[in-house]
C-alpha cells in the first residue's frame, strides 16, 4: 500500500525538477518567451490536476502545442505531460481519456517540430507511446491498489462474520443452559422452600431452636433462588464480561480514516469532537454507514472523497460526497450496502438519504440523539 503514495509523492518530485530544467535552459533556446509561456501551461496543469483533474489533463495536453505554437521545442512540456497523465491516471481519472488525450496532443506536437512532419516522424511517434504507456501504467497501478483493498475488505469481512456466527452459537448454548436450569434447579428450590415452610409450620409451640434452624434455612433457599436468577439473567442476556466483545462507535471513525487513506483513498475530512457519549445504537450506526458509504466510494468512484461528520447538537450528521466512476452502475439502485445503511439509520431512529447529480455520489445520514445523550 505504500508503494502508491511513494508514486504520488516522487512524481510530482521529478515534474517540479523537469520544469526547473526547462525554466534554466529556456534563456539559451530560440524562442525563450515562448518557452517560459509552454511551461508556466505545463505547471498550472499539474497544480490544476489535484483540484480539477480534468482541467489538469487538458492544460497539460495543451502546453507541447502550445510550445510549438509559440517557436519553442516541446521536448520538456511532452516529458511534464507524460508524467502528469501518469499521476491523474494513479490518482482515479479515467486511464484512457488521460492516455488518449496525452499521446495525441505529444504526437502532433513533437511531429510539428520536427523537421519532417508525417506519419514516419519516429519522433513524433515516440513521444505519443509514452504517453499512452504512462497513461496506462498508472490506471494499472492504481486498479492493483483497489484489487488488494477490496481483497483485504472480504477477508475482514469474512472474520466478522466467523466472530459473529460464533457469538451466535455461544449465545444460543448460552440460552439452554438457562431453560435447563431454569426447569431444574428454579423448580426444585421453589418446592424446597414450601416443604421448609410446611415444616415450619407443623412443629409444635415449644420446639423453638428447631423452628429458628427452619427459618435460617428458608433464608439460605431464598439467597440461593436469588442468586440463581442472577445467573439465568446473565446465562440469558450475556451480559458478563467475558461474553461481550468490543462494539465499533463513533469515536473509531479516525482509525477508520487512517485505513482507507492507506489503502489508497483521498479523503478529504471534516469531523467534530468525537469525545462526547452518544447512546450506543446510534454511535454504532455512526461507524457503519461511514464505513460502507467509504467502502462504496474506493469501489465505484474516483477522485477525491468529502467527509464530514457532525456529532454535537440534536442530531448527528454523517455525509459523503465522491465522483461517479466512469464504469460506475446506477448510484443509487438499491444494493446491499445501501440497504443496510438504510436499516442501520432507521433502527437508530433516524434517516438516509441518497442522490446522484451530475456525477457526484451523495450519502447523507442523520441520527437523532437522546435528550441529554451528549454530555
Amino acid at each position: 500500500m505504500r508503494r502508491p503514495r511513494l508514486l504520488e509523492i516522487s512524481t510530482p518530485i521529478v515534474i517540479v525538477l523537469a520544469l526547473l530544467a526547462g525554466a534554466a535552459t529556456a534563456p539559451f533556446g530560440a524562442h525563450p518567451l515562448g518557452a517560459l509561456v509552454a511551461l508556466l501551461v505545463s505547471a498550472a496543469g499539474v497544480a490544476l490536476g489535484y483540484r480539477w483533474p480534468l482541467v489538469g489533463l487538458g492544460l497539460l495536453a495543451a502546453a507541447p502545442l502550445v510550445a510549438v505554437v509559440l517557436g519553442a521545442e516541446p521536448i520538456v512540456t511532452w516529458q511534464v505531460s507524460m508524467f502528469g497523465a501518469f499521476l491523474l491516471a494513479l490518482r482515479g481519472l479515467s486511464g484512457l481519456l488521460c492516455a488518449v488525450v496525452v499521446a495525441v496532443a505529444d504526437l502532433v506536437a513533437v511531429g510539428l517540430a520536427a523537421e519532417t512532419f508525417g506519419l514516419t516522424e519516429p519522433i513524433a511517434w515516440i513521444a505519443g507511446t509514452t504517453g499512452l504507456a504512462a497513461a496506462a501504467t498508472g490506471s494499472a497501478i492504481r486498479g492493483q491498489l483497489q484489487y488488494w483493498s477490496a481483497l483485504q475488505q472480504r477477508t475482514h469481512e469474512a472474520v466478522v462474520g466467523r466472530d459473529a456466527a460464533v457469538q451466535r452459537s455461544v449465545a444460543e448454548e448460552r440460552l439452554r443452559i438457562a431453560r435447563d436450569l431454569h426447569d431444574t434447579l428454579g423448580h426444585e428450590i421453589a418446592v424446597m422452600s414450601m416443604h421448609l415452610g410446611a415444616a415450619e409450620v407443623q412443629l409444635p409451640v415449644a420446639a423453638g431452636p428447631g423452628r429458628e434452624h427452619l427459618t435460617a434455612a428458608r433464608e439460605s433457599v431464598k439467597s440461593l433462588l436469588a442468586e440463581t436468577q442472577e445467573i439465568l439473567r446473565v446465562l440469558h442476556t450475556g451480559d458478563d464480561a467475558v461474553g461481550s466483545g468490543p462494539v465499533a462507535t463513533h469515536r473509531d471513525i479516525p482509525d477508520l480514516l487512517d485505513k482507507v487513506r492507506a489503502a489508497g483513498l483521498e479523503v478529504d475530512a471534516v469531523i467534530d469532537d468525537l469525545s462526547a457519549e452518544l447512546p450506543p445504537q446510534v454511535s454504532a450506526a455512526a461507524y457503519r454507514i461511514t464505513q460502507e458509504a467509504l467502502t462504496n466510494a474506493q469501489r465505484h468512484g474516483r477522485g477525491r472523497v468529502s467527509l464530514t461528520v457532525a456529532a454535537s447538537g440534536a442530531a448527528v450528521l454523517v455525509e459523503i460526497v465522491n465522483a461517479v466512476g466512469s464504469r460506475a452502475t446506477d448510484p443509487t439502485r438499491p444494493g446491499q450496502g445501501l440497504i443496510g445503511m438504510r436499516e442501520r439509520a432507521a433502527a437508530a431512529g433516524g434517516g438516509l438519504e441518497v442522490s446522484s447529480d451530475h456525477g457526484v455520489f451523495r450519502v447523507r445520514a442523520e441520527l437523532p440523539v437522546a435528550e441529554g445523550a451528549l454530555r
